[in-house]
């Protein structure tokens, strides 16, 4: 039986990822070791990624919102953007984080703006001058948002702010989220196409 699947074969990716989200950051006190987590961008560049067609992607599920809503510009956060890829970013930021921050449940809400402000942070701290110039205005607000939560604040302000950036998939459903939501054209890893996408959504 696939980890993600119940006896009846129903998706239940979302309700792991939720779980995690109260295991996670258990986990990282304890100091457990997370298999995914990079500090040199060159060890998470996935090969033949389509920035574009997964921003597109991303914009789908920021519109779709729910728990994993921010987990496909999260996943895409490591990899190498243009500026007309970070003046995409920064205008889906800042038309979605406050929908993020006003979802129902807290946690969920918390969880989304973490990681969304993660995103930015990454993309902003791996860019040149051209992709710093586009993401500005919205680094500087992702840098503001782990103060407003209530739930994962440190560990949203390490990520966000700390010394290092935190790169990666970190733990194996993030991988697997990932790989079902990047495109990468000819990497049998990842999705084909936005076609691919589109068609095993409307399965579920």
């Amino acid at each position: 039986m696939n980890v993600f699947e119940t006896i009846d074969g129903t998706t239940t990716r979302t309700h792991l990822l939720v779980r995690l989200s109260l295991v996670v950051p258990l986990l990282l006190v304890t100091g457990c070791f997370f298999p995914y987590v990079y500090h040199e961008q060159s060890r998470v560049l996935v090969t033949s990624v389509d920035v574009d067609a997964t921003l597109k992607i991303a914009e789908m599920e920021l519109k779709e919102g729910g728990f994993d809503a921010t987990l496909t510009i999260w996943a895409l956060r490591d990899q190498i953007v243009t500026s007309d890829n970070a003046k995409l970013i920064s205008e889906l930021y800042f038309r979605y984080i406050d929908k993020v921050a006003a979802e129902k449940d807290k946690r969920t809400a918390d969880f989304g703006v973490w990681h969304f402000a993660w995103a930015v942070s990454n993309f902003y701290r791996n860019g040149d001058a051209g992709i710093k110039a586009e993401l500005e205005g919205a680094y500087t607000d992702a840098l503001k948002r782990p103060d407003t939560l209530n739930n994962f604040k440190k560990f949203a302000s390490e990520h966000v702010d700390g010394s290092k950036v935190y790169m990666g998939d970190i733990h194996a459903a993030a991988r697997s989220y990932a790989r079902s939501h990047i495109v990468a054209p000819g990497n049998k890893k990842y999705l084909q196409s936005i076609d691919e996408f589109t068609r095993k959504r409307r399965k579920k």
